[in-house]
């Protein structure tokens, strides 16, 4: 089978300074079996050559002013290399363009989040335009695929939930390390660690967690704060939201410590730094990769029920599910627990490596082939194929 894969164009793939989609799709192409051609169009950056083959992988990387030009660069190309099959990652305003030109190659949708499905940033009218035209969808949870059914009227044999993966491997960092990174960040080897990693965003719910760790800090002199991240991909700006934050934290002095942002390459080693990981988001999380990421490194989770947290976080095992308006009492409370009785933090731990072993970015990409061949039946064919010769 070809595969054609276009990244929605603000950021490279691979990313170089962090955004998620990009991230997804490099990993997941990996992972996507050497009988099968993947061609990967993203944009141009000063890190990367235009053109490049990994394996069964082609990076075609054209420049970004702007999606139309974009989109249009790429559609040149495939019209060279029709493939059996196209992706467009996160933007189905990119449909109505694509079956202009190619009507009768299957598009898919990946869905990311709700957000590039919704207005302002898509119409309602391009929106039923998009999935009447588009061969499928593909979610990351089953709560978005069940926000889509619902608000978009998306036949539900239509759309697919798939996972996304992590690789557990980087996440096993050297205690050396850790203890170094600890220490340069002014923590003490008895600190009790809560960690945050994320973008600093209202939705995200970062002034939940420092309230909440108020009370923490009452009852535990021992419990430190590490807040990792920043406004954006690669951004430290300091906008109304991180000043907002930086008030609730600053009557805690050094008992909270904001990193700015840090290149996804680097994060297996800063999540070693905390003992548990909270995640309090307070919008509908699709699928919410930071609390998979904590798991792979063998971290409790605190986390929230909202939207598709639930699917990976399985509450009193590999963390614990608080609703938002009750992290004040909440997290206390579990923090409490906890620390009181260290074979609950390390049996939670190891419950979480577990569980983010179930979530491989090869299952992911088997979802994504599965979900391919319904259309482009080729896998099924070769096999069958090789039954009878063999």
């Amino acid at each position: 089978m070809n595969i054609a894969i276009i990244s929605p164009g603000p950021f490279s793939v691979p990313p170089v300074k962090g955004s998620s989609v990009e991230h997804d799709i490099d990993e997941v192409t990996k992972m996507i079996e050497p009988m099968h051609n993947v061609t990967i169009y993203t944009r141009q950056c000063a890190t990367y050559p235009t053109s490049s083959v990994e394996e069964n992988r082609q990076f075609i990387r054209v420049p970004y002013q702007g999606p139309k030009p974009y989109l249009r660069r790429i559609i040149n190309h495939i019209k060279k290399n029709k493939p059996d099959v196209i992706l467009v990652e996160n933007r189905p305003i990119y449909v109505l363009t694509l079956k202009r030109h190619f009507p009768k190659i299957p598009v898919f949708v990946n869905m990311h989040s709700h957000v590039y499905g919704s207005q302002p940033i898509i119409s309602k009218e391009n929106m039923r335009r998009a999935v009447r035209l588009a061969t499928g969808f593909i979610t990351n949870s089953e709560f978005l695929r069940q926000h889509f059914i619902r608000t978009c009227k998306i036949p539900a044999n239509k759309i697919h939930a798939v996972h996304l993966g992590v690789d557990v491997t980087p996440y096993q960092v050297a205690k050396i390390a850790v203890k170094k990174m600890r220490q340069e960040l002014g923590l003490k080897p008895d600190d009790r660690v809560l960690f945050y990693a994320g973008r600093l965003m209202r939705g995200k719910g970062v002034h939940v967690l420092i309230k909440a760790f108020r009370q923490v800090s009452k009852q535990d002199p021992k419990a430190r704060l590490v807040i990792v991240g920043g406004t954006g991909y690669g951004s430290n700006r300091l906008n109304p939201y991180v000043r907002e934050l930086k008030r609730l934290a600053k009557p805690l002095g050094e008992k909270v410590r904001f990193v700015n942002f840090v290149p996804s390459a680097k994060m297996p080693l800063y999540y070693q730094i905390g003992d548990v990981v909270a995640t309090p988001s307070v919008w509908k999380e699709a699928f919410c990769r930071v609390n998979l990421e904590a798991m792979a490194s063998g971290k409790p989770v605190i986390s929230t029920p909202r939207g598709g947290i639930r699917e990976v976080v399985a509450h009193e095992k590999s963390g614990f599910i608080i609703p938002p308006k009750d992290w004040e009492k909440g997290l206390p409370a579990v923090w409490e627990l906890l620390w009181s009785s260290p074979a609950i933090r390390n049996e939670m731990g190891k419950q979480a490596l577990q569980r983010a072993k179930f979530f491989s970015w090869y299952a992911t990409a088997q979802g994504y082939l599965n979900v391919f061949e319904t259309v482009v039946p080729t896998r099924v064919e070769e096999k069958q194929q090789l039954l009878k010769t063999g």
